[in-house]
């Protein structure tokens, strides 16, 4: 079930307990309503002591420690604006669990405009809608907290926060009534409340928190929700600290090594460099430097690069003053461009040359390399030169990566190499000519003599020499070609394999990444296996040997949902990545049915028995049977809610429109839930991109489900619309030869003889 991170009618507070007319008020002698307005009569001086706020004077007074949350989604870019309110001085920071997006990486701008990334989550509790940052900052103002458990309907309340964007709004109102949500009733406010709102504190007309802007109405414009902040005050006494580095999962630059500016996220794991987002600098600019920089000509710097999109760019700077001013040689829209930075500006800006080159290989890696001497620069595709310049107006200095735009790439393999000698002889067309007639020879021949084809070539460069493989690898397409269909095979082939176990041998894990693998060919299977190995280990090793089942359970529920953040993609649902198991792993985020079989797969791992899923029409979960009289259902899409079949009847029926009885249900084999895993796939793919990017994941459903005539009759109508005819015809003729019920064999005939 999806829903707007930001508007979520189900985030529950603690329950706001009821007091006598005396507790509350401490001193108030009477309250008189006159004309729908409250009329307050003090007695005593514990009011008439206290500073009385109007909007105006409140906002100044805290405006200081209202702070902007920035979130941004797995690719980096921002998803939402949310509000937060520092609480320590020490660099705490409140805000609504939903803001910091668990698992996302977030930026907390102060009012200053000074931008942090937080160290740690201190405290966090989903069920209450609550978290706390810290921001590795001191000499904060923090705000005082009031009593919530004081309020009463008609008392003015004034909130502070971001709605759409707009910082440090200010709007004020009544508390209109306490509703009830779930588990907990939420102060029910006469006050607009927008996207951006959300973490806002809510203050009384004395200055001190009564609350977190939590949500809005979706009947009324000017209805809204906030968290009481009592709730907020067990979590500051018992704080579930994870640190941000394992809250995120995401690798984090090497420190000693990087060091990134001007916005986006940088991550680092093991060999490779990422960068997500949209920089701060011009045109989405964002730099990130190496440790070490040349010190003296000439010197080479060469990377790996892969675009996600080629209308992005990304690739190597040098000559750098670790700000405004370098080189960049890039791919930026499939073209090859070297370009002199001397400022935040365009207008700042060279372009020293640009050229389409065919050795640069779109959606793919490529190395590009620079060789940069006193007087002149040169760089290389693949081995190959594409520019050359003379230009030197930029000396010694830093080297490292750029980016721009909404780009996202990957970068592995940095290298720098120092005191080079010359420069390789440039050949004309001529001796090029011969020594690529010489290369051929070599290559075909029966018996090829390496020490001839030296004599031919010695005199060509590495570059010279990469630039011929290049042109041989061209007229090799067709051989890639048949490689990715190969590859694709061999993952069919495998599939079937695991799949013709019987159940009880079936390596689940194993099949759902032979899935993201027919996908990721560049994946590590190995490693996700012993990843997951070692999230068991992790469990077990807490318990060492002794715990039941019960203990096991509750341990892996507080390992995936509390220590790590795993989730459900409410914001970012139909993305493919979530039902690749590398990725749910890598994120931490995925569909109910993968996050169920990383969750089943630990459970087996434990040793805990009768874990299995259960197939609810529209959603997944997971079924634990720990013996004859108990059976518990787990919505690990909702961070591992327990809920009773009466609930989950209720889920399915809200999603399907049909009556269901989850109770009867029979649990899902294994090859239920990879035919589900690829119909996800499947639909995903034909609603974003085409039939064509589909009809691999109908090929895998048919390869395991060979029989099936629905699957045959959609993949011809799928192949017509692609004009793959030959194939199409094929899936007809097996329909008319089958002759399965249900197919209306007559329309099959038609259909054969359009082709």
């Amino acid at each position: 079930m999806k829903q707007n991170p930001d508007v979520n009618p189900g985030h529950p507070s603690q329950i706001i307990r009821n007091r006598s007319l005396k507790q509350r008020f401490q001193g108030l002698v009477s309250t008189v309503l006159v004309h729908g307005l409250y009329c307050v009569i003090l007695s005593g001086s514990l009011l008439l002591a206290q500073e009385m706020l109007n909007e105006e004077h409140l906002a100044q007074k805290v405006n200081s420690s209202i702070v902007t949350i920035r979130y941004l989604d797995r690719t980096g870019q921002e998803s939402g604006i949310g509000t937060g309110f520092i609480i320590g001085e020490d660099g705490l920071v409140a805000t609504s669990l939903h803001v910091i997006g668990e698992s996302r990486a977030i930026e907390v701008i102060l009012a200053d405009g000074s931008r942090h990334e937080p160290v740690a989550i201190h405290a966090w509790d989903r069920t209450l809608d609550l978290a706390v940052i810290r921001l590795e900052k001191t000499g904060l103002n923090a705000l005082p907290l009031g009593d919530s458990d004081v309020l009463s309907s008609g008392e003015k309340v004034v909130a502070v926060g971001n709605p759409m964007g707009l910082e440090r709004s200010v709007v004020s109102g009544l508390i209109s009534g306490f509703r009830r949500f779930e588990h907990s009733r939420m102060i029910q406010l006469a006050i607009p409340i927008e996207p951006g709102n959300s973490g806002g504190p809510l203050f009384n007309v004395r200055g001190e928190v009564l609350g977190l802007l939590n949500m809005k109405s979706t009947l009324t414009p000017n209805l809204g929700f906030a968290t009481p902040v009592n709730v907020l005050k067990p979590l500051l006494a018992r704080p579930n600290t994870v640190k941000m580095a394992r809250w995120l999962r995401l690798g984090r630059l090497d420190a000693s090594r990087w060091v990134s500016s001007m916005g986006a996220l940088w991550s680092s794991k093991v060999d490779r460099i990422s960068v997500q987002g949209q920089g701060s600098g011009f045109g989405g600019r964002s730099l990130c430097h190496f440790h070490e920089q040349p010190k003296a000509f000439p010197y080479e710097v060469e990377v790996r690069v892969k675009l996600a999109d080629e209308s992005g760019a990304a690739g190597l700077i040098f000559g750098s003053d670790g700000k405004d001013r370098q080189y960049g040689f890039y791919p930026s829209n499939g073209q090859m461009r070297l370009t002199r930075f001397e400022g935040p500006s365009v207008y700042q800006w060279t372009i020293l040359n640009q050229i389409q080159s065919p050795h640069y290989r779109e959606g793919d890696w490529n190395t590009i390399k620079v060789r940069h001497s006193e007087h002149h620069i040169k760089c290389y595709v693949n081995d190959q030169l594409v520019i050359e310049s003379s230009d030197n107006g930029l000396s010694l200095g830093q080297i490292g990566l750029a980016k721009f735009r909404d780009t996202q790439a990957d970068y592995s393999g940095f290298v720098v190499n120092t005191g080079l000698g010359v420069d390789y002889e440039l050949l004309d067309d001529g001796r090029w000519e011969q020594a690529m007639r010489g290369l051929e020879s070599y290559l075909y021949s029966s018996e090829p003599s390496s020490e001839v084809l030296l004599n031919q070539v010695k005199t060509l460069s590495p570059e010279q020499l990469g630039h011929m493989a290049d042109i041989l690898a061209d007229r090799a397409e067709q051989l890639r070609l048949l490689s990715a269909d190969a590859h694709r095979a061999r993952m069919q082939s495998k599939l079937i394999e695991e799949l013709s176990k019987p159940e009880e041998e079936i390596n689940l894990l194993y099949a759902c990444l032979i899935i993201a693998q027919h996908d990721h060919p560049d994946l590590n299977l190995t490693a996700y296996l012993d990843a997951v190995d070692g999230m068991a280990r992790e469990i077990l090793s807490r318990h060492n040997g002794g715990a039941s089942p019960q203990e096991l359970m509750s341990s892996l529920l507080e390992y995936l949902f509390e220590e790590n953040g795993f989730h459900g993609s409410y914001a970012d649902y139909e993305n493919a990545a979530n039902s690749y198991l590398h990725k749910v792993i890598d994120d931490r985020e995925g569909l109910p049915i993968t996050l169920s079989v990383l969750f089943i797969e630990l459970a087996e791992r434990l040793g805990i028995h009768g874990v299995t899923g259960l197939p609810l029409p529209g959603h997944f979960l997971v079924r634990y049977e720990s013996g004859a009289e108990s059976v518990q259902l787990i919505d690990v899409f909702e961070g591992g809610k327990r809920m009773s079949f009466t609930e989950a009847n209720l889920l399915a029926e809200s999603l399907q429109q049909s009556p269901v009885n989850s109770e009867q249900m029979t649990s899902a084999s294994k090859m239920e839930i990879i035919r589900r895993i690829l119909t996800n796939l499947k639909y995903g793919a034909q609603n974003k991109e085409s039939f064509e990017k589909a009809l691999p994941y109908v090929d895998l459903q048919i390869a395991i489900a060979a029989d099936d005539a629905g699957l045959r009759l959609e993949r011809a109508t799928m192949l017509l619309r692609t004009g793959q005819r030959e194939r199409a015809r094929q899936d007809f003729l097996w329909l008319l030869e089958k002759r399965p019920p249900g197919i209306r064999l007559e329309r099959i005939r038609q259909a054969l003889e359009t082709l």
